[in-house]
């Protein structure tokens, strides 16, 4: 009886948690399957709206619309060379200018075999698109280049009449370069169902349903997809039948298989992004679960019959053993006490110590940027000039449009783009050096780090004419430490230098590297007036400062950092006069072979 009663409630048991987690895995199954494509959703959509309005700007120099009204041999090279700058400059497959009659006349790849030049796309439907006056988009596999990509396209005007075309294709390497796993493909369809990416290749131009006669012909006059089949993969008529489906049977390999299906919808280019996870694996999931789940049960079931045999011995033995539970149950009671004290001390113990360890890296992020603060006067006239030429060249610029004068247009846009640039630059150096720190010590290139503090430190050395000597070292030297921090100790020892050496009519940093077996030795010298004895013993205290600002924290704070790289600081006077600081690193060792 008690066999019959466990067997039943073993097969109830195992049923229930099999239905429970077949729903719950396919489910979980799915949500990494969505995770992923929206992940490549979201990267493609970017890709896109990064290339859409490139057209619409690069039809407006004045060499293009040159060649389209007298296409002679010097205007072609110059339109091919401008077009091949745009590709490099843009990073993508291909930029070329069509004729109203669709005739490829300039483009940037002119000098390869597979050149698009004297090519006729005029049965793109992105070239018709624009030659009747439209923003064009189309994607489809390239006729000569035999590459998928995705075109811009954008009409040429001259006055109202338009007189040509100029297309930039994108490669789109975000489809190209997703990492699908062997057993869950990845598909991406067009609206009719057509798949034109597949990361099993025997899917590539093949059609997920039926395709209408109509649009099958279409395709093939457009040459969207070359020569490809358009086999239909499944029996169903409609696209949406297929993604509102839960699962997939298709046939790969000679052999059908079911898939679960993730799919996500671009509206704007008329994609669907599809993912399918073979349906086996939640097969697999689910038996490894119910073998568990009934692991478990027999484990349970013969606890059970061990604390029913117990039970009878201690219901014999209970008289005997009923004084001695009791003074058992005292001793545990005690004890448990006394664990939960001691628990209770750890975790304020733990608690204490985080809020050290969060307090000391708030405290260094506090101490970089005020370095940044004691620095704003540098980076506000670092950042001014580039404005103030900025603002002569746009005022150059209104004049010369509004006076008709176009051949500096170009010219002076340069120079604007050029000072947004190395603004640009700057700001980047500073937000990098105010960053947080990863807090993880690992190898770190010394003559990066170096290069680094000085750039930040570029104009105040400027500013007093400071000359900065580096002795020959080793520009190979790796340290364990981490990057940023040890940038955050650097710029405050060189910047110390410098305000050290303002009433010094040629101010001087002496800066060696030098290699000491396990350790490297970094020294920062400046040609100040030095220490005196009491404050050699003080600089690296709390709130002592010899300057008449700061919170005299930089050097405490750089002393922490050395100490959390397992290296160390050092002050001392320079026997010609000047003030040394020492920074000992531990080297990044090379494995043993």
């Amino acid at each position: 009886m008690y066999r019959s009663v466990t067997l039943a409630l073993c097969f109830v048991y195992l049923l229930v948690v099999g239905g429970v987690s077949y729903t719950q895995v396919v489910r979980a199954v799915k949500q990494e399957a969505e995770q992923k494509i929206q992940d490549v959703a979201s990267r493609l959509e970017i890709q896109l709206d990064k290339y859409r309005t490139l057209p619409r700007v690069l039809v407006l120099h004045p060499a293009i619309s040159e060649l389209l009204a007298n296409p002679v041999e010097d205007n072609v090279r110059s339109v091919n060379r401008l077009l091949s700058t745009y590709n490099q400059s843009l990073s993508s497959d291909a930029v070329y200018l069509m004729s109203r009659e669709g005739v490829t006349l300039a483009a940037s790849n002119w000098q390869q075999s597979d050149s698009f030049v004297g090519s006729n796309y005029g049965f793109r439907p992105y070239f018709q698109q624009a030659v009747n006056g439209d923003e064009g988009s189309y994607f489809a596999l390239g006729t000569v280049s035999r590459k998928r990509g995705y075109y811009f396209s954008f009409p040429v005007r001259r006055d109202s009449d338009i007189t040509g075309v100029l297309v930039v294709k994108v490669a789109l390497s975000v489809i190209e370069e997703y990492n699908a796993e062997a057993n869950a493909p990845f598909i991406v369809t067009d609206d009719h169902g057509a798949v034109f990416y597949s990361s099993h290749p025997e899917w590539n131009y093949t059609s997920l349903v039926a395709l209408p006669n109509a649009v099958k012909a279409e395709i093939i006059h457009q040459r969207q997809y070359g020569t490809g089949s358009l086999l239909k993969l499944t029996d169903k008529t409609a696209l949406q039948d297929v993604l509102i489906a839960e699962s997939l049977t298709l046939e790969y390999k000679n052999k059908l298989r079911t898939y679960l299906i993730a799919e996500k919808t671009l509206p704007e280019v008329g994609w669907h992004l599809i993912v399918l996870t073979p349906i086996i694996k939640v097969y697999v999931l689910v038996t490894s679960i119910l073998f568990g789940a009934l692991v478990l049960f027999i484990l349970v079931a013969l606890l059970s019959m061990i604390w029913r045999r117990n039970n009878i011995a201690q219901r014999q033995l209970a008289a005997v053993n009923e004084q001695l539970e009791h003074r058992v149950e005292q001793r545990t009671a005690q004890l448990q006490e006394t664990n939960t004290t001691l628990m209770d001390t750890i975790d304020i113990q733990r608690e204490t110590e985080q809020r050290l360890k969060e307090t000391q890296n708030e405290l260094i992020q506090a101490g970089k940027l005020a370095l940044l603060g004691e620095m704003s006067a540098s980076i506000n006239h670092e950042l001014n000039q580039p404005l103030t030429a900025m603002l002569t060249y746009s005022e150059t610029l209104k004049l010369m449009i509004t006076r008709g004068k176009t051949e500096g247009i170009g010219e002076t846009t340069d120079e604007i783009i050029a000072l947004i640039r190395k603004m640009a630059t700057m700001v980047a150096q500073y937000k990098l050096f105010a960053r947080k720190s990863a807090g993880k010590i690992g190898p770190v290139l010394v003559a990066d780090t170096l290069s680094a503090s000085l750039s930040i430190l570029e104009t105040k050395i400027s500013k007093m004419a400071a000359e900065v000597h580096i002795q020959p070292y080793d520009t190979t030297l790796l340290v364990l430490a981490e990057a940023v921090p040890l940038e955050q100790v650097l710029v405050n020892l060189l910047n110390n230098a410098l305000q050290a050496q303002e009433a010094v009519s040629q101010p001087r940093i002496d800066i060696s590297v030098t290699d000491k077996k396990a350790n490297a030795v970094i020294a920062v010298k400046d040609c100040g007036q030095g220490f005196s004895e009491e404050q050699l013993q003080k600089v690296f205290e709390p709130f002592y400062t010899t300057k008449g600002k700061g919170l005299g924290l930089g050097l405490t704070i750089s002393q922490r950092i050395m100490a959390s790289f397992g290296g160390a600081i050092a002050a001392t006077n320079h026997p010609q006069g000047g003030a040394v600081f020492t920074l000992i690193l531990p080297i990044k060792q090379e494995p043993e072979v």
